[in-house]
């Protein structure tokens, strides 16, 4: 057991990325009965150095002493150390344009709310002591121009009720909920009944946290939202409907089943429908998207970047054509949707892209923007592009080198033949005779037959496509940290190539 007064920012816990996991405990000095933090740590073995330094903020109890407890002499407790500051990240190559965490492991992106002064805030599903899944709480971070981001802290922990699941953000103008004029409201999952040892016994609820201070902390809220209504049910995605004038929350319950809540204070909620949306699965969105050559339809979206337009009444939605996927491979998913975003539906997607031995894993994709074009007989189609900052961030190359930084190209595959990039570290194979694309060795169809306009983007770790104009997107590994390099094509029509700054 060690004693910490408090009077730095941070405690720094040492991780050793292949050393076994230690629970370690914070309690207060007070009352040993009162748990305040528990973690799973692969805290380094005696004589062995650290990969990485996992920053936990402890302002809130500044002027306090607490007590670390775990199954470790106590010189070993020892090495956690106070500190003014997060550590530099562990990683020197990192992407500069696609948010990463500093070390540890990144899944969903949650809480996505844009401020009033005009910044973005990310939460994100996070295991700050690993690089693989684990105990999930929430990190966070904001960028101004949704490309280059400041991580924040960890905002929320897990507790005696569960680890923290993926959940949604609402920035309260009309002061519904009553805790103020522009409060913003996370809307989570408490994911009892995981391998967290506090909460094992508990089971999935719905909870609600607030922030007073622009999304810097959040303070949970007593009490449930929703209880326990099926076997993990997760992911509350909320939004405002204006037409009915409530607020509707959608909610994975298990299988293929999905909910959906109304609510005129944001507290207390009515189910009106339960739907199965096979083959669907967790991370439910639900929006409305201006039709091209006017009008406006409702798509119902699922993790797998599989999504159905119809129509919703504020009560109920309804599919008006089958599934379709956005995704040509699945290293995107859990996509989420930005709350009070004016003018456009903008979404970012987790990229579950593979570790390589660095001390981090995953990234967030580049923000995108949605809409929908009707294809005749086909229905309604999807149209993702880039988020428009990427283009006020790029500059034009004039010739065909690319930078040892983020880059993007653009052009069109001409209908019945083969276009072709080699750049550093990947390339792009389209073929619209066949329908077929690979990108750095994820293949997937697209529409044979038909020219194929593409956005290309490249940066340290990924490389996006947007495909036939964007009804189809995917992602790829690319390597870190590769030099200025010769981009060499045949095929493609109209190529540009961009700097990104």
């Amino acid at each position: 057991m060690r004693s910490i007064w408090i009077s730095h920012p941070y405690l720094l816990f040492p991780v050793a990325k292949a050393a076994p996991k230690r629970l370690l405990t914070l309690f207060p000095e007070e009352n040993r009965e009162q748990k305040l933090r528990e973690f799973e740590v692969p805290f380094p073995r005696e004589g062995e150095e650290p990969d990485f330094w996992a920053a936990v903020p402890v302002r809130e109890f500044a002027g306090q002493t607490l007590l670390l407890c775990g199954d470790l002499p106590d010189e070993r407790l020892a090495l956690v150390r106070e500190a003014d500051e997060r550590p530099a990240p562990a990683d020197k190559e990192r992407p500069l344009l696609h948010f990463a965490p500093e070390s540890g492991w990144m899944n969903d992106p949650n809480g996505l709310l844009r401020l009033p002064d005009g910044e973005l805030l990310l939460c994100y599903q996070f295991n700050p002591f690993g690089v693989e899944w684990g105990a999930m709480h929430w990190g966070s971070a904001r960028s101004r121009d949704l490309l280059h981001w400041e991580t924040g802290d960890i905002v929320l922990f897990p507790d005696e009720w569960g680890t923290i699941f993926s959940g949604s953000g609402w920035r309260d103008e009309e002061n519904a909920a009553g805790f103020g004029p522009g409060a913003l409201l996370f809307f989570y999952t408490s994911a009892g009944g995981t391998e967290a040892p506090w909460s094992r016994d508990g089971v999935s609820t719905q909870r609600l946290a607030v922030s007073l201070d622009g999304g810097r902390t959040l303070q949970k809220q007593p009490g449930l939202l929703l209880p326990n209504l099926a076997e993990g049910n997760r992911d509350p995605k909320v939004f405002y409907h204006p037409e009915t004038g409530a607020y509707i929350m959608v909610l994975y319950l298990s299988e293929k089943d999905f909910a959906i809540f109304r609510s005129h204070d944001l507290i207390r909620w009515e189910q009106t429908q339960q739907l199965t949306l096979a083959p669907g699965w967790e991370c439910p969105d639900l929006f409305r998207l201006p039709v091209e050559g006017g009008g406006e339809k409702w798509v119902f979206w699922t993790a797998d970047g599989l999504y159905w337009v119809g129509s919703f009444d504020g009560f109920r939605f309804t599919p008006e054509q089958p599934c379709r996927c956005a995704y040509g491979s699945a290293i995107p998913y859990a996509a989420q949707t930005v709350s009070r975003e004016p003018g456009r539906v903008l979404s970012l997607s987790w990229l579950r892209l593979p570790n390589d031995g660095r001390c981090s894993t995953g990234m967030q994709s580049i923000p995108m923007e949605f809409g929908l074009s009707h294809e005749g007989e086909e229905g309604f189609r999807l149209r993702m592009k880039p988020c428009r900052e990427l283009w006020e961030a790029a500059e034009r190359l004039p010739g065909d080198t690319v930078p040892a930084g983020p880059w993007a190209a653009r052009g069109t595959a001409p209908a019945g033949g083969e276009a072709h990039l080699a750049f550093p570290g990947g390339g792009l194979t389209l073929d619209t005779s066949a329908g077929r694309v690979s990108l750095c060795g994820q293949s997937f169809e697209i529409p044979a037959g038909e020219p194929c306009p593409f956005v290309l983007l490249a940066d340290h770790g990924v490389a996006e496509l947007y495909a036939a104009g964007g009804r189809v997107y995917t992602a790829a590994p690319l390597p870190f940290g590769w030099q200025e390099g010769k981009l060499c094509e045949s095929g493609v029509s109209e190529l540009e190539l961009f700097a990104l700054h």
